[in-house]
């Protein structure tokens, strides 16, 4: 039995910023992966959204401040500088390496870290012995004082085994399905206010983009949303966009009304102003006949009509399998500020293994590094 100080589960973002973070020289880092870091190369679409430079808790389903006070994204940058990688910002804030391909990162993270590597070991169970955690792997059995759980969304069994408990785990930052837009498939709408509604009434919302897909709705906003379903763990409700967000509904049924006079038929009443697939919808959620000239719309159809370009409503009750981030874990409140377990002292969890996700834009990324440097100092 190989013998350690420290044994870190999970060679994720996290992880490794543990390791590369830590004073300590007794340290295991085990991971099913045969690479570290490995799943950093398909983030940020293949060039690895490390931070993003408007951090703040807004982002997040919690307030992470006194966390951000002793790692943040200046102090991230500093980080990947001092071990030899070169960043940039874009117009958003988001960070990516100066090479535009998250390889960078790993390689950078691999050339640095000291520790043992446990690779392509499943870890199938932990036993305690003598006050001592004892990992076993399909190869190995590792003995360690302390262990962080860097696990990610597979936290689970894990967290379980060591009778922790936590929040259940569901996919986040994802595209919603659900809503019947066979007819709007590969359509894209720009500049459009989006509101996620649950079940409950909950409501949030963002302006930004949305891609319509066979059977649902994508794109970053959609993402962003999809969280509000994700920490309730149900994804029921609905998708509404406001397609012109900075008229009033007023405003947009006066502008409908003065569309009549363009003497064409109703269903062409729209060109030039919407995608034929966008007016198509509008006029199929008004409940409006378009085989009739514009001239004969009333009004009380041009309020219908208003009515759906201010709301047009998708109805949303699962999400897609290619999710970014889980959230759910382990609760904040049940940890210490160095993040270790009020519950089995000697455990400290990190990253996605805590209840905690952000939007789009870098923000999960930071959460990792940010964790697993308060974990990697106080060890």
């Amino acid at each position: 039995m190989k013998k350690y100080k420290v044994a870190i589960l999970g060679a994720g973002a996290s992880g490794v910023m543990c390791a590369l973070s830590t004073k300590q020289k007794s340290v295991a880092l085990i991971d099913s992966s045969t690479k570290p870091a490995k799943k950093l190369l398909v983030t940020g679409n293949g060039r690895c959204n490390l931070t993003n430079t408007n951090l703040n808790s807004s982002f997040y389903n919690t307030d992470l401040e006194k966390f951000f006070d002793v790692f943040d994204q200046n102090k991230t940058l500093k980080f990947f500088q001092n071990i030899g990688l070169e960043t940039y910002a874009d117009e958003e804030g988001r960070v990516y390496p100066i090479s535009n391909f998250a390889k960078s990162v790993v390689d950078v993270i691999e050339n640095n870290l000291k520790c043992d590597l446990f690779l392509g070991q499943k870890i199938e169970k932990i036993a305690s012995e003598n006050g001592k955690f004892v990992i076993f792997t399909e190869k190995e059995q590792i003995e360690a004082e302390k262990i962080v759980v860097a696990t990610g969304g597979s936290s689970a069994e894990i967290l379980n085994q060591l009778k922790i408990k936590h929040k259940k785990f569901t996919p986040s930052l994802v595209a919603l399905k659900g809503a019947d837009t066979h007819d709007l498939n590969g359509t894209k709408l720009s500049n459009v206010l989006v509101s996620a509604v649950c079940e409950d009434g909950k409501k949030k919302s963002q302006m930004g983009e949305v891609l319509f897909k066979e059977n649902g709705l994508s794109g970053i906003v959609v993402f962003n949303l999809s969280t509000l379903f994700a920490r309730k763990s149900n994804y029921c409700g609905e998708i509404e966009i406001d397609l012109l967000p900075k008229l009033t509904y007023r405003q947009v049924v006066e502008k409908v009304k003065s569309r009549k006079a363009l003497n064409v038929r109703l269903d062409k009443m729209f060109v030039g102003m919407f995608q034929n697939s966008v007016a198509n919808e509008i006029f199929k959620q008004a409940k409006i006949n378009t085989n009739k000239p514009s001239e004969n719309l009333a009004d009380s159809e041009a309020e219908k009509i208003a009515n759906s370009i201010k709301s047009l409503k998708f109805k949303v009750d699962s999400c897609y399998d290619n999710f970014q981030v889980l959230c759910g874990g382990v609760e904040l409140c049940d940890l210490t500020d160095k993040l270790e377990s009020k519950q089995r002292k000697g455990v400290y969890v990190a990253g996605e293994a805590v209840d905690v996700d952000g939007e789009c834009g870098g923000f999960n990324l930071q959460w990792a590094w940010t964790s697993g440097y308060i974990i990697g100092k106080g060890l």
